[in-house]
């Protein structure tokens, strides 16, 4: 059937993109009859032009952490108001939108479009409205709408906690995370060639604190390749100050992270959704060595507890990593990759397809 499903994401590029991303695919792969239109949200707010908002949100949870917890917490805990207010912001864009583009459903992948969305959508149609989550362990309580037609849930803890939340059963469906095309097998034992260290955005904690961080593999015979996304203020500093060494690449927004991620052996970064499962999904073992204070606090635990990563956000911590797996054990990397082939969690971007287009063929009649 020829329907017309409204993405609601956020940005051009990172996290939200990535699985709007991912989940486009999806569904035209389940049906290529289907119209997708994966739309930024941010356009919503009056005054969004569409530019600074990744530098900026950078700029908030690296430089003003406290700040950024403040926000997070105030606006889980007091979610109806948050909701209310952000749903005043966005009313008359998102109304608009949804006349333009008269959609057969809508599927939320933010936290900010989700109890608000919803309220607003349904005061015009009764079309179904779909949340997305894609926090694997703790998530703000505006990712909750009790009233949406189904929930789809990256792992067994997050599904388990909207159980304890309340949520009927039947709205829940556990699917994993929305990643992008199938990654190859990640990358085997390297007979006589030198380990690749790859680091991603390794720290929130500010300029200084990622130099110190991707120094302390400075010591070990690997090649280091780094990082910053759109953190163009990280990559001038680490360029200006981290001292030169042989097999140090510093690189700022990529769109070749898979391949990077294939001929890694280690990945170093923040404990973010999208690159931890990336990094699962390419069998590359994870050192978590840092997070953003919120939503990405006990993301570390989902990989640790699962023998997929280590957690090491202060240099002391790292190096005793990078001796264990470098140096006084180097095979406990094949068992970390081999963990990481069994996750059940990586096929997510096609169930919440499958998901939702089954639910929108019963509501259909189809």
């Amino acid at each position: 059937m020829a329907w017309k499903i409204l993405i609601l994401t956020a940005g051009r590029t990172g996290g939200h993109r990535s699985a709007s991303n991912a989940l486009k695919d999806a569904l035209l792969n389940e049906n290529r009859e289907l119209q997708v239109v994966d739309y930024d949200s941010n356009r919503l707010f009056l005054g969004y032009k569409g530019e600074g908002g990744e530098q900026g949100y950078v700029t908030m949870t690296t430089r003003l952490r406290l700040f950024w917890k403040v926000f997070f917490e105030t606006t889980s805990f007091f979610a109806p108001i948050s909701n209310a207010v952000l749903s005043k912001a966005i009313q008359r864009n998102f109304l608009r939108l949804l006349q333009e583009e008269k959609p057969d459903a809508v599927v939320s992948l933010h936290p900010c479009f989700v109890g608000s969305a919803r309220k607003l959508l349904r005061k015009m149609s009764d079309v179904p409205f779909y949340v997305g989550l894609l926090d694997p362990m703790r998530h703000s309580r505006l990712w909750r709408d009790k009233k949406a037609d189904l929930t789809l849930l990256p792992t067994e803890e997050a599904l388990e906690a909207f159980r304890k939340a309340g949520f009927p059963e039947e709205r829940l469906v556990l699917t994993g995370f929305p990643l992008g095309k199938t990654l190859f097998p990640g990358r085997r034992e390297k007979e006589g060639k030198r380990r690749k260290l790859l680091f991603v955005n390794p720290s929130q904690k500010g300029l200084a604190a990622t130099a110190k961080l991707i120094e302390c593999a400075f010591p070990y015979d690997v090649d280091i390749d780094v990082i910053t996304g759109s953190d163009g203020n990280l990559r001038r500093y680490l360029e200006n100050h981290l001292p030169k060494r042989e097999g140090l690449r510093i690189f700022g927004y990529v769109n070749d992270m898979k391949e990077r991620l294939q001929e890694a052996d280690l990945l170093l970064t923040k404990a973010g959704p999208n690159i931890m499962f990336e990094g699962i999904a390419a069998r590359v073992p994870i050192v978590f060595t840092g997070h953003l204070p919120g939503q990405e606090e006990r993301n570390a635990e989902y990989a640790t507890k699962r023998g997929y990563a280590f957690k090491a956000e202060r240099p002391r911590e790292l190096m005793a990593v990078l001796d264990q797996l470098l140096l006084k054990n180097p095979k406990k990397l094949k068992g970390m990759r081999e963990k990481e082939a069994l996750c059940p969690d990586l096929d997510g971007a096609r169930r919440m397809a499958k998901a939702i287009l089954e639910h929108l063929s019963r509501r259909k009649g189809t």
